[in-house]
């Protein structure tokens, strides 16, 4: 395809150059392709220290330093890359460091295909081509960090991860990835710290504010918490997982009406919400409501027979029954 005198096409493709990262190569689009993963033993227990540049300034060329052809077949190669023709991808942006081998982002997004192709040692070898390139390139730390816990080198992948996050304070997935990790650990504070950096750039991403309700809960922080879920349900009132944990918010709190609620919304939208059902018969139970209780548990055991809990508050709501008769 001939790219002179297109302005128009060459601007559409800048837009997709952003989406072309580590999660973002696969397209609906696209064929499947059968990937075979390449990694040596040299690559899998590579030091960190081989991965970190030395402290120092850009040496590459960025995007408006380079030749009109070597943007050209760079921005090709990426556009291939976005819609998962991987091939075609690394076969352009070669021929683009062929023209201009100091093009940091070149070497970055020709990394990026090799590593979702699998060539891990060549993905390796481009992002550290980058870095010596560019050492404040924040999008390579994440990637390597992806690769690093991907070979459970979980520390080691926080590291670059703190690197990235150094040279890109507010790098979402970044900020994301460190958010999960401690809150796996159960180190809270330090998850907040990231999921609301991440929430100074990206107020509305569902993800975060369920992982923010999620650790308030945890903490008994219900309003905040529910802050969090209730945000969720403003932006997908479809969100089952919402109800339920705005349920379980209210139950906690008292507001049982309001608890509710929340939970049959969850299980009309998943009917066979299991913690649902055992939530609003413990809820009936304990207004005394022992048949609405017995209902409750009766479709919990329908959805999972060999509970203890369910069968014990099964037993008890009819044996309240027959005292009542």
């Amino acid at each position: 395809m001939n790219f002179q005198g297109k302005k128009w096409f060459v601007f559409l493709l800048l837009i997709v150059i952003a989406s072309f990262v580590l999660t973002g190569c696969k397209s609906s689009k696209s064929k499947k392709q059968v990937i075979h993963f390449r990694i040596s033993d040299k690559i899998k227990q590579i030091p960190i220290s081989k991965l970190l540049p030395p402290p120092g300034k850009r040496v590459g060329k960025n995007e408006k330093e380079v030749s009109s052809r070597a943007q050209e077949n760079y921005l090709y190669g990426t556009l291939a890359g976005h819609y998962g023709r991987l091939r075609v991808s690394i076969q352009n942006i070669r021929k683009a460091l062929d023209e201009e081998p100091l093009f940091i982002d070149a070497h970055h997004n020709l990394g990026l295909a090799y590593y979702k192709l699998g060539y891990i040692d060549d993905a390796i070898a481009e992002w550290q081509t980058t870095l010596r390139l560019d050492p404040r390139y924040s999008e390579v730390y994440y990637n390597l960090a992806i690769f690093l816990m991907d070979n459970e080198r979980v520390d080691d992948g926080i590291t670059l991860l703190k690197r990235c996050i150094d040279y890109n304070q507010y790098h979402l997935k970044a900020r994301y990835a460190l958010g999960k990790i401690y809150q796996e650990k159960g180190d809270y504070r330090e998850a907040i710290k990231h999921f609301r950096a991440f929430q100074v750039k990206n107020r509305g991403d569902l993800k975060v504010h369920k992982a923010l309700g999620e650790i308030y809960l945890l903490e008994g922080l219900f309003d905040a918490s529910e802050r969090e879920f209730e945000a969720i349900v403003r932006i997908d009132e479809k969100d089952s997982a919402a109800h339920y944990h705005l349920g379980v918010i209210n139950h906690r709190k008292g507001k049982l009406q309001i608890a509710i609620s929340h939970y049959k919304k969850a299980i009309e939208l998943v009917p066979d919400y299991f913690d649902a059902y055992v939530n609003l018969g413990d809820i009936y139970a304990s207004r005394k409501e022992y048949a609405s209780a017995l209902a409750a548990y009766n479709a919990a055991q329908g959805i999972n027979s060999k509970n203890s809990y369910v069968q014990k508050k099964i037993a008890q709501a009819e044996q309240k029954l027959l005292e009542k008769e």
